[in-house]
């Protein structure tokens, strides 16, 4: 059965992005430093050969980025930001089409979170797009007055839209209600709280089966 994994942290966005052309040897060394231990404790599904990694890292180090990477670069966040943030928690649901749900988010009045939920953040790239739209994993970043919006929506979201709109959840059927209930009236609070309490952005990084 196919699932999709979520893993939240409280970020600065822009400090991470400043590793890009930086030169900066710290930051691939730590970053290597860093399999060992994440993956003996699995919490790393693809970064975990340090041939594959260090390459990516020096790309981003150098700030000689490749448009046409395979897989471009969003693989390397779960590598990335334990080192750069506070992890907030982590999830797994169920099935497929968890990407998709922004529609549903729309229909329920969850604007921001709706365009937060498909608008990826285009790291390592600078500007507002990076060349792969549709990165997978794919990451998501809010933070300041946007983050403060995602939160009040969802602190006045009614949960029982969910079990009120089936055709909207992931799979188009009401198997899933419980677990988008998870999702959006604990996880996603939590998480938004979370990074506010610190005065950070919230990362949302989603991967796994999609």
């Amino acid at each position: 059965m196919s699932e999709q994994y979520f893993s939240a942290f409280a970020v600065d966005g822009d400090a991470l992005l400043r590793a890009v052309g930086s030169g900066d040897e710290a930051f691939v060394r730590t970053a290597l430093d860093r399999i060992a231990p994440l993956a003996a404790a699995d919490r790393l599904l693809r970064t975990t050969e340090p041939a594959e990694v260090e390459p990516a890292l020096r790309e981003i180090a150098t700030g000689r980025l490749d448009p046409a990477r395979p897989a471009g670069y969003t693989w390397l966040l779960e590598l990335l930001l334990p080192g750069a943030g506070d992890a907030l928690g982590a999830a797994t649901l169920p099935g497929r089409g968890w990407h998709e749900l922004a529609d549903a988010f729309g229909a329920w009045g969850l604007t921001t979170l709706a365009e937060l939920w498909a608008r990826p953040w285009p790291f390592p790239w600078s500007g507002p797009e990076a060349p792969d739209r549709d990165p997978w994993p794919f990451p998501c970043l809010a933070s300041g007055p946007e983050l403060d919006r995602v939160h009040a929506e969802l602190a006045g979201f009614d949960i029982d839209r969910i079990l009120d709109e089936p055709a909207l959840l992931p799979g188009g059927d009401d198997d899933a209600a419980e677990d988008v209930e998870w999702l959006v009236g604990e996880l996603l609070p939590a998480w938004t709280a979370g990074a506010r309490e610190r005065g950070l952005g919230l990362l949302l990084l989603r991967d796994g089966g999609k």
